[in-house]
């Protein structure tokens, strides 16, 4: 049975001998929240209805101590029947989730626990102010790519990798299932995400270096917490997936602080999976950079190296070749982008993707490719030919785009120099980045199980 987001069924496991049955309810303990009040419910006429209302903060727990009833409990979703017909068994029903209680057996007594102090304003008492209440999520189609684009640009923690012109380039790959949520008919968040049938899971998004909740400047915890929940019980009603993978946004990304939803995977039982170690200097309190690495870049000087922003043609060609080079000596892969794929991309995002290269003789030597979000620049694909790495041509172009290309950025992100989810560290290359004043920020991974 799927149970409304939030609601679950709890075991008391009952205490017994020859005088009877006692059976305990401790406070965050076997009852997942602090209790405030108990009251109790009795003598209820038949054919009479309790509750018929919805909590704004309260969490409660239904134990039937004597008797049975039943419950309806929904969430604006999913909506089911609970039978309350043991004291070893009770029903936690959260807050946002209309409850009905009714069908009480003469002699009944329902127990109720609750986490906050009665309050007149704590409830919402029609059902279709209950409803209009709700966060409603719908999944993303064509016909929404304005409206998503444009609330991606106005979000606090939004780039431009969740534009649906970047998402979409290789929909061919990946079964898109992005959600959008919508509270009081205005959108508040949206989750790039795509089904991985050979995993059997859903991901948030396999396609992008991260992705995770794109929120609102104005979005508050409490529904952060919500949309999370909403999202699990969509997937767990859509899909037969096993578990969502889920990759937020690192925090450097942010135009504000934005890790409710990294509470949100505490309450779901979330396990982190993977982590990717990046190396990121903060553009406003630079650390020295260590004298190898100025050598490195007084050599290329001097050996005539020189830096220039590459083009979309010619140069993306060239820088490509040694790119897949290196990467075929060093690690027997070729680059995720192909070269057209990234030249597609580069004029697509001219702002936001730039090619950078380090010359020597009129050739290639080293280079990188710029991903620019306005906070952040990510080199991606970073490389040098054998000659590059003999001149430091690599430590010469990122030294110069660090004083020149970062503009109003706050941080300039090397990039992971981790492997298989984090559990291989490349020492060298983590020392190289760690020498121009780069410091540890985590790109982490979290199973959501579903």
């Amino acid at each position: 049975m799927i149970l409304p987001k939030g609601v679950s069924i709890l075991n008391f496991t009952p205490h017994t001998d020859s005088r009877g049955n006692l059976s305990v309810a401790e406070a965050e303990r076997n009852v997942p929240f602090g209790i405030e009040r108990v009251f109790w419910i009795y003598d209820v006429p038949a054919g009479e209805h309790r509750a018929s209302h919805s909590h704004n903060q309260t969490y409660e727990l239904l134990v039937a101590v004597s008797g049975s009833f039943k419950i309806d409990a929904d969430d604006g979703v999913t909506k089911v029947t609970l039978a309350v017909d043991s004291p070893s068994k009770g029903v936690v029903v959260p807050p946002n989730v209309w409850c009905d209680l009714y069908d009480f057996e003469p002699g009944t007594v329902c127990m109720v626990m609750a986490s906050h102090h009665y309050s007149k304003e704590g409830y919402t008492n029609t059902y279709n102010e209950f409803l209009d209440s709700q966060i409603a999520v719908r999944p993303y189609d064509a016909g929404a790519k304005e409206q998503w684009n444009s609330f991606v640009k106005d979000s606090k923690n939004g780039t431009f990798l969740f534009d649906r012109d970047y998402m979409d380039y290789h929909s061919d790959r990946f079964k898109d299932c992005s959600l959008m949520f919508y509270y009081k008919d205005s959108l508040v968040a949206v989750l790039p995400a795509n089904y991985n049938d050979k995993e059997n899971r859903i991901e948030s998004h396999g396609g992008l270096t991260y992705g995770g909740l794109v929120m609102s400047r104005n979005l508050h915890a409490t529904k952060v917490l919500d949309i999370m929940q909403t999202a699990v019980q969509y997937f767990k009603c859509n899909y037969q997936a096993d578990r969502l993978l889920y990759k937020p946004v690192p925090y450097i990304y942010s135009s504000l602080p934005s890790q409710e939803d990294m509470y949100a995977l505490f309450r779901l039982n979330s396990k982190p999976v993977a982590s990717g170690l990046s190396t990121v200097i903060d553009l406003s309190n630079i650390l020295p950079m260590q004298t190898l690495r100025k050598r490195c870049i007084a050599k290329a000087r001097k050996n005539g190296v020189s830096i220039e922003q590459g083009n979309s043609g010619n140069d993306l060609e060239q820088y490509w070749s040694v790119l897949s080079e290196t990467l075929k000596l060093a690690h027997g892969v070729n680059p995720v982008h192909t070269v057209d794929e990234m030249r597609m991309l580069m004029e697509r995002f001219p702002s936001n993707i730039k090619l950078w290269v380090a010359r020597h003789a009129g050739n290639i030597v080293a280079g990188t490719v710029l991903y620019c979000t306005g906070i952040v620049v990510h080199t991606q694909y970073l490389a040098a030919s054998a000659d590059g790495k003999e001149l430091g041509a690599l430590d010469m172009l990122l030294a110069y785009l660090i004083d020149n290309e970062c503009g109003e950025a706050r941080y300039f992100d090397f990039g992971i120099s981790t492997e298989h989810s984090g559990t291989i560290l490349n020492n060298g290359l983590v020392l190289q980045k760690e020498g121009f004043g780069g410091r540890g920020v985590v790109y982490d991974a979290y199973s959501i199980p579903l």
